[in-house]
């Protein structure tokens, strides 16, 4: 194993320290969410909430699985109304995964909680320092940016190594 860098020993500090303060501030999360559906479900439900209906083999590629696997979150999911598939009106042999009404609910209070634990967690700030925060967050947007734009994603060497 590598040898890690101060750079990324602080990075993970960061982290852990951010995870904290929203660990303190959050909100209760309904029990059957945190307790029925599973990591690869919930992403499912985010991913159709952002790119909206998708066929089956888009599913199974936005979640690294095969069809058939992809097949079975989609019926775990479904049994709970959160998700429905239908054949496609201009080809019939397409089957589309979609959010129900619940499930474009259930993300909206998930993304709700969201963002009152983030409310709550930099409501501890003073004016000056939520300045501060934000200069460096636009900062980090702007060099993130840059970087996409080189096709060069997340920088290596600030995860290489890290280990949580």
């Amino acid at each position: 194993m590598s040898e890690v860098s101060p750079k990324q020993l602080e990075i993970e500090a960061v982290i852990n320290d951010l995870a904290s303060a929203w660990d303190e501030s959050s909100s209760d999360v309904p029990s059957w969410v945190a307790q029925e559906l599973t990591f690869g479900q919930m992403r499912l439900l985010f991913l159709l909430s952002k790119h909206g209906p998708s066929p089956m083999s888009g599913v199974a590629e936005w979640l690294h699985v095969g069809l058939s696997a992809a097949s079975g979150i989609v019926d775990r999911v479904e049994r709970h109304g959160l998700v429905m598939r239908q054949h496609r009106l201009d080809d019939r042999r397409v089957v589309e995964c979609t959010l129900t009404d619940a499930g474009r609910q259930l993300i909206e209070e998930i993304a709700g909680m969201h963002r009152e634990v983030m409310r709550q967690t930099l409501g501890v700030l003073k004016d000056e320092e939520l300045g501060q925060l934000t200069g460096l967050i636009k900062i980090i947007l702007e060099r993130s940016k840059s970087r996409e734009a080189q096709g060069l994603g997340a920088d290596p060497a600030t995860i290489k190594g890290v280990v949580r």
